[in-house]
């Protein structure tokens, strides 16, 4: 059987022409990505040193009261959470010993007036004496031996007074004592302050070495904080700083740097650094863990970006860049980063104050990719 030819060419050409048609699909242009975008800031960055720290009371604010001698508490007069005043009373210790040992010496101490007051009537009475028989005797009425005599009365009575005020004075040393004793029964506040704990209560037996309640004054308080040795940026004093805990709900205390150690820790290579924080709430409360953000310095009218819009730089090792947005089409731009706080970061290179960027989402673009306007954030 014979092949015709002419009627099977048609039909080949039929399959080439439609094998070499494109496709509409093949044929679209891809539509532009819809990124963020950003304008590039010019604005002053604080260069923050941020840094963990310690809530401390000031020295000698926060107080264990303790009494100065042993005996059985019969009231504790405050509990935890109260306010107290300098020189309140706190708690009282059994004191009738204490009292009856002041009531005794006071009775011996009118008792020694009493013969202070005798000796001085005695006094009076031998000098009048003496000078009546010295005029008899002038007169040639009183014999001398009447007059010597009167003279040693007058010594007599001078030697008795003279001891009558010595016993006045042992008696007042006596009430001075006894109510200084007196006075070591009663526990009294140092401070203005608030009460942090109470160990101790009526009926319990207190003794120095045992604290009764303790009394804490948080009106201003000492931030210790640990700074690494070779942090690059030197503090000093003077420096302000802002402190930071989650209890402040997003308040910021102002505090001052006033001391840095001279001496390296060798066990974790830290300095020692104090703030000292005015804390009028008392929201701050000691050992409380809290953040510390040391100004120590500004960086002036510096360009900036905000973290998510940095990425790789594929042509440099470890170099970053952004991408600028220009007619509708992303670019490469090569940057320098210096200083970073929260999520903006200072940069320099081929940028100016204004310039629009990919502001995140642009790793691994392509230069020269279309990208959707209108979507600017602020």
């Amino acid at each position: 059987m014979r092949l015709n030819y002419l009627n099977i060419m048609p039909l080949l050409f039929l399959v080439v022409a439609c094998q070499s048609t494109p496709t509409p699909v093949e044929d679209a242009a891809a539509p532009p990505l819809k990124l963020p975008v950003v304008a590039v800031i010019r604005r002053d960055l604080p260069n923050l040193i941020t840094i963990p720290g310690t809530v401390n009371a000031l020295p000698d604010h926060s107080v264990k009261v303790s009494p100065a001698v042993a005996g059985k508490l019969i009231r504790v007069y405050v509990v935890p959470g109260q306010q107290v005043s300098p020189g309140q009373l706190l708690a009282q210790l059994d004191n009738r010993q204490a009292t009856a040992q002041i009531n005794q010496a006071t009775a011996s101490l009118q008792a020694t007036k009493a013969g202070v007051a005798q000796a001085q009537t005695n006094l009076l009475l031998a000098r009048n004496t003496q000078a009546r028989l010295q005029t008899l005797f002038d007169q040639k009425i009183a014999p001398q031996k009447d007059l010597i005599a009167a003279r040693s009365q007058v010594e007599s009575a001078l030697e008795q007074l003279s001891a009558a005020q010595a016993q006045v004075a042992v008696a007042q040393a006596t009430v001075a004592q006894n109510r200084a004793q007196f006075t070591f029964t009663q526990l009294r506040s140092p401070l203005r302050g608030v009460v942090a704990q109470r160990f101790l209560n009526a009926g319990d037996t207190a003794d120095p070495a045992q604290p009764v309640v303790q009394i804490v004054d948080l009106s201003t308080v000492i931030v210790r904080a640990s700074l690494a040795a070779d942090t690059p940026t030197a503090l000093h004093q003077g420096q302000t700083a802002q402190i930071i805990s989650t209890a402040l709900g997003g308040v910021k205390l102002a505090g001052r740097v006033i001391a840095i150690s001279p001496v390296v820790d060798p066990q974790n290579n830290t300095l020692g650094v104090q703030l000292r924080v005015a804390n009028p709430q008392g929201r701050l409360k000691e050992n409380q863990a809290v953040t510390v953000n040391i100004i120590a310095g500004v960086h002036r009218a510096v360009l900036t970006v905000p973290q998510t819009a940095l990425v790789p730089n594929p042509d440099q090792p470890n170099g970053q860049m952004v991408y600028g947005v220009k007619a509708g089409h992303v670019q490469r731009i090569a940057v320098q980063t210096g200083l970073e706080q929260n999520d903006q970061v200072e940069v320099s290179g081929q940028l100016q104050a204004g310039q629009l960027i990919v502001a995140r989402g642009a790793y691994g673009l392509p230069d020269g990719t279309a990208l959707a306007t209108g979507n600017t954030q602020p």
